[in-house]
């Protein structure tokens, strides 16, 4: 609680806004609602903003990466950006820090996967799907590399000073276009991001396929899998 050292106002007592003032002893004393105090402890509205704060994190790492943000629409209709689009539809999808549930990291543009297993390695992310096949809509004549990209969630850091939860985007190195073979892409970690990486105990990666043309721009994308 504070007071007013020059007391401007006279004597003053009660609500304004979210302020209080009352009259003691001569002197006017300012403080904090106390129903706005409680309600910033509420565990609904914590619950809430953690998990707006982790939806952001997500938005801006897959916003970071050209390719994904590429694959996301802008709606001029509701002038909102790409990143508005990335962090509206992943705040519907997640459920909260603690039960992640799913992330989108691109919509579906396209085309299936199937039986695909996302694995977190030692310094990097594998993705393997059985053989995408001729039949699912990839147009081979403009369509000429395969690569996966997406992000993974750290939580539960093992170093001192790192934040409770990061989120780092990924793409892998893109390979020639192979229907018939089982598809198998691994994103190599190096440096900082390898430092984050293994500094922490809980990992979770969530990944797309896209396909490329012969100028390395996307052409579809496939469903959201995660390890």
């Amino acid at each position: 609680m504070g007071h007013l050292t020059k007391q401007v106002f006279g004597e003053v007592n009660g609500a304004v806004g979210h302020v209080v003032f009352k009259h003691r002893a001569g002197a006017n004393y300012i403080a904090m609602r106390v129903a706005k105090m409680k309600a910033s402890f509420d565990p609904v509205v914590l619950a809430r903003r953690a998990k707006f704060a982790l939806t952001g994190k997500i938005a801006k790492a897959i916003n970071s990466l050209a390719l994904l943000k590429s694959a996301w629409p802008q709606e001029l209709d509701k002038k909102l950006s790409r990143f508005n689009e990335i962090f509206q539809t992943n705040y519907d999808l997640i459920g909260s820090v603690a039960n992640i549930g799913t992330i989108s990291v691109a919509p579906v543009l396209g085309f299936t996967i199937a039986n695909p297993h996302v694995t977190n390695l030692v310094a990097g992310v594998q993705i393997e799907t059985d053989a995408l096949g001729v039949n699912i809509g990839i147009d081979t004549g403009i369509e000429k590399f395969l690569v996966a990209a997406g992000v993974v969630l750290l939580q539960g850091p093992t170093v001192e000073g790192l934040p409770q939860t990061l989120v780092i985007p990924f793409k892998t190195t893109q390979q020639n276009l192979d229907l018939i073979n089982p598809v198998s892409l691994t994103a190599q970690f190096m440096g900082t991001e390898l430092f984050e990486y293994e500094s922490y105990a809980t990992k979770k990666a969530f990944a797309c396929l896209i396909t490329l043309n012969d100028n390395g721009q996307l052409v579809k994308s496939s469903r959201s899998v995660h390890s």
